[in-house]
Formats: C-alpha cells, sequence, structure tokens
C-alpha cells in the first residue's frame, strides 16, 4: 500500500490557510492510497482543531495533532527565539523525534501553499544518501552571503522539505541543529530555513523547482529574473519555465507585502487560492487589507502597477538587499524583523 506522510505546522492565525492548502492537497492526490496529515500547533483552539478535522474527514483521510507542549519547552531552553509572535515555525525541524517509529518519508507542507498536482513521487524518488530534499530558494543569493555562505553554495527554501527519517536520525541531524543552537547562533533572520542551510550545507538534495514553485518566476521571464537576482547552480531556464506551465506546489509566500489571502492582492497565487477556498469549509473566509500598510509598501505596489519591469525589479533589488542586511543586522541584535 502507498503511503503519504504530510507535516504542517502552523499557530491560531495560520488554520485557514493550513486548512485550504490541506484541501488542494487531497483535492489532488486522490490517487495515493494512503495519506496522513501530521499537525504541530501552538495556542490553535479546540474549535479550530475541530473543523480541521471535519475537512479531512469530507476525503475520507486521517489527521493527526501532536502534543507539542514538550516541544516548545525544548526550544525556550535552547534558546531558540520566536518567530512572528510563535514556536510554531521553528518545529519542523525537530520533527523527527514526534513521528511514529514506522515513518521513513515525510513531506513538510508550510501552511501558505496550494498543491496543484501530484506529488506521490517523493514517496520513491532517490535521495541519493541526504537526510532532507529542498528547492533553492528564488531570492537567496544576497541572503546566503549575510549569513555566511559562500557565492557558490546553494541556499535552499524551507517552505517545502522532503525527509528521509531513517538517515536524519542516523546522522544525528536533531543534535547537530541543537548543538548549533546552543554554541554558535540562535538568532537568524529566517530561522529555521538559516539554520537548516548553514548546519547540512552540502548535505541537502536539490528538489525540482516545481514542488516549491515562488512567485517571482509567475511575474517576469527567465532572462529578467536572472540579470537582477540569478545565482550560481540554480535551476535553467527549461527547468523553470516547465514548472510554471506544469506547477506541483506553489509556495505562496508574501509578495509586494500581501499574501493570496489578503483584500485585493496582487499576489500572482490568488486565483489558485481563491479556486481551494471555495471549495474548503473556510468558503466563507473574509479577506482582510495586509498589516504591511506602511509608506514604502504603497510606494512599492504603485512603482509594481505603473513601471516597466525591468525598471521595478532594479529598484526592488536595492531595496530588497537593503531590507535583508538590515534583518540580519536585527538578527544580530537577536532581535526578528517583523517583515521577514
Amino acid at each position: 500500500m502507498s503511503r503519504l506522510n504530510v507535516l504542517y505546522q502552523f499557530n491560531e492565525k495560520y488554520v485557514p490557510y493550513a486548512g485550504i492548502s490541506m484541501v488542494s492537497l487531497l483535492e489532488n492526490n486522490r490517487e495515493i492510497e494512503e495519506i496522513v496529515i501530521y499537525v504541530l500547533t501552538e495556542k490553535v483552539s479546540q474549535e479550530s482543531i475541530e473543523k480541521l478535522k471535519r475537512q479531512i474527514e469530507v476525503y475520507k483521510r486521517q489527521i493527526c495533532f501532536i502534543d507539542t507542549k514538550e516541544l516548545v519547552d525544548k526550544m525556550k531552553s535552547l534558546g531558540i527565539p520566536e518567530y512572528r509572535g510563535s514556536y510554531a515555525t521553528n518545529m519542523k525541524m525537530f520533527a523527527a523525534d514526534y513521528m511514529p517509529d514506522e515513518i521513513e518519508r515525510l513531506v513538510y507542507i508550510d501552511s501558505d501553499t496550494i498543491i496543484c498536482g501530484d506529488v506521490s513521487s517523493l514517496m520513491t524518488m532517490d535521495m541519493q544518501g541526504k537526510p532532507i530534499a529542498m528547492a533553492l530558494d528564488s531570492l537567496g543569493d544576497k541572503h546566503k552571503q549575510l549569513i555566511g555562505l559562500q557565492k557558490e553554495d546553494m541556499y535552499f527554501n524551507a517552505g517545502i522539505i522532503l525527509f528521509d527519517i531513517k538517515k536524519w536520525k542516523a546522522e544525528k541531524c536533531t543534535e547537530r541543529l541543537q548543538e548549533h543552537v546552543k554554541n554558535v547562533r540562535a538568532h537568524y533572520m529566517s530561522p529555521d530555513q538559516d539554520l537548516l542551510n548553514i548546519v547540512f550545507r552540502n548535505n541537502i538534495l536539490k528538489l525540482n523547482i516545481a514542488f516549491n514553485l515562488q512567485p517571482i518566476h509567475f511575474v517576469y521571464e527567465y532572462s529578467l529574473y536572472s540579470k537582477f537576482f540569478g545565482q550560481l547552480n540554480y535551476y535553467t531556464e527549461q527547468e523553470v519555465g516547465h514548472a510554471v506551465e506544469n506547477p506541483i506546489i506553489l509556495h505562496t509566500f508574501r509578495y509586494l507585502g500581501e499574501f493570496p489571502w489578503h483584500k485585493n492582492s496582487l499576489h500572482p497565487h490568488t486565483s489558485y487560492f481563491d479556486k481551494y477556498m471555495k471549495i474548503s469549509l473556510w468558503s466563507d473566509y473574509q479577506k482582510q487589507e495586509t498589516e504591511q500598510n506602511g509608506l514604502v509598501f504603497h510606494i512599492e505596489k504603485w512603482l509594481y502597477c505603473y513601471l516597466p519591469k525591468r525598471l521595478f525589479l532594479a529598484i526592488f533589488k536595492i531595496n530588497f538587499e537593503y531590507f535583508i542586511w538590515k534583518s540580519n543586522q536585527d538578527s544580530l541584535k537577536q532581535k526578528n524583523n517583523k517583515n521577514m
């Protein structure tokens, strides 16, 4: 029997988005015989838990909620900081210790995702002896150098992670993360993502970009993207083009200060989000304006709407690189930038 083990993590705020993501997963993977969704939560109400259970029951699948009190206490003792007011973001790094013994492979999926296609190949793909597989981050070139990686190093996005649980445990990956946090550095601008990239440098398998397709590739042609944000060892034009035509997982992270669930959002994945929201138990969700309502975001949105793409990207790159430099400076002072 084929079985897909999936992991989500979120707090109360992200319950609707996680639920909608789960709907998209189950809608597009009906051929998989068994799907079990494991959930690491923080401060999620019983009402939300029951609603998530009802949603998964519609598809006759399983959902398992894991008690995270011990995990949160562990992160506090290690000095791992909250991120946007929650410990949920970092939970996946310790998930292997909380999974049933029979699980060999686990697919972590961020709540801000829409699954458009068949993910069954993740259950059998050759991981080439690596404990995890991740797709590259589309805006990672400057970021990786700020956290101490080299230009030739690959920088991966933690929105989707394929775990080989046995390999992870055999290589004592959890212990290595804990050791780094205790003895090297606990505060990073992208806390979980930066830690994974640094601790497992050269030991992460490069995942097909179709499994973590990020917003910039839906808006800009490859040549324009490469001119401003190109990086060594990135995906080819053919790989990106094929993924845009045949996306499997869309990572709908913030774009122009907005997510697809915001009112009047210009996010390129909004239509995908709306499609699955309408068939979910959150079909009555009322979209709100983005919290990112400062002057800089208003100016950026106006420039995006009215400037030629090339000129906008040139301005955006300058602003983005200053933003991540400032975010890194904040993290070195043990502060997290709320806009990351």
